[in-house]
C-alpha cells in the first residue's frame, strides 16, 4: 500500500513538472507517442537503431528578486514629559548636618596594668543539690470480675440425612 501511494506521488510529480505553460512535453514516460517503441530504433548505448532523435532545447529563465534593505521610519507619539515644579512645605524644620572635626591630643596618659587584663568577678551558679523521695513500688490487687467471658468452640451437631446414590451400569455395547 505505502509503495502504491509512493509510486503514484512520484508520477503525479513527473507529470507535473511536465507540463508547463499549457503546453504537454515529453516527460519520463510518453505514452502518445506511436512511431517508437522500445523495439523499433532510439539510441541505445550510441549506436542508432533505425530510429530518429530530437533535439532538446534548454531554456534559463533569469528572475531578479530586489533585495530588502533598512527604511528609517519616523513617528511621531505624543509623550508626556514631567516638569519640576516648587511645592511649598507648611512646618521648617531645621536639619543639623554632623561635622566631624579632626583634633588632635598632646597629653600622654601612663597605664600602670597591661590592656586589657584580667578581671576576677565571683560568679554565683546555683547548684542543685540530689533530694531522694521515696516512691512506692507497684504490688499485686486482686479484682473480682463479674463479666461473663465467651470463649468461640466449635459445636459438633450428629444428624442424619437421607441421601440417594444412583449408579449407572455399563453395558459393552454403549
Amino acid at each position: 500500500m505505502k509503495t502504491f501511494i509512493v509510486l503514484s506521488m512520484a508520477l503525479a510529480i513527473a507529470a507535473g513538472a511536465a507540463v508547463e505553460g499549457g503546453k504537454a512535453k515529453r516527460g519520463i514516460w510518453d505514452f502518445g507517442s506511436s512511431h517508437e517503441s522500445s523495439f523499433s530504433g532510439g539510441d541505445y548505448g550510441g549506436h542508432d537503431f533505425g530510429g530518429h532523435k530530437e533535439e532538446v532545447k534548454h531554456v534559463t529563465i533569469v528572475k531578479k528578486v530586489p533585495v530588502p534593505y533598512p527604511v528609517e521610519v519616523t513617528k511621531h507619539v505624543p509623550v508626556e514629559v514631567k516638569v519640576p515644579y516648587p511645592v511649598e512645605v507648611e512646618k521648617k524644620v531645621p536639619v543639623y548636618i554632623e561635622k566631624k572635626v579632626p583634633v588632635v591630643v598632646e597629653k600622654k596618659v601612663h597605664i600602670d596594668r597591661p590592656v586589657p587584663y584580667p578581671v576576677k568577678v565571683p560568679v554565683k551558679v546555683p547548684v542543685i543539690h540530689k533530694e531522694y523521695v521515696e516512691v512506692p513500688k507497684p504490688y499485686p490487687v486482686h479484682v473480682e470480675k463479674h463479666v461473663p467471658v465467651y470463649i468461640k468452640k466449635p459445636v459438633y451437631i450428629e444428624k442424619t440425612v437421607p441421601v440417594s446414590i444412583h449408579i449407572k451400569k455399563k453395558s459393552h455395547w454403549h
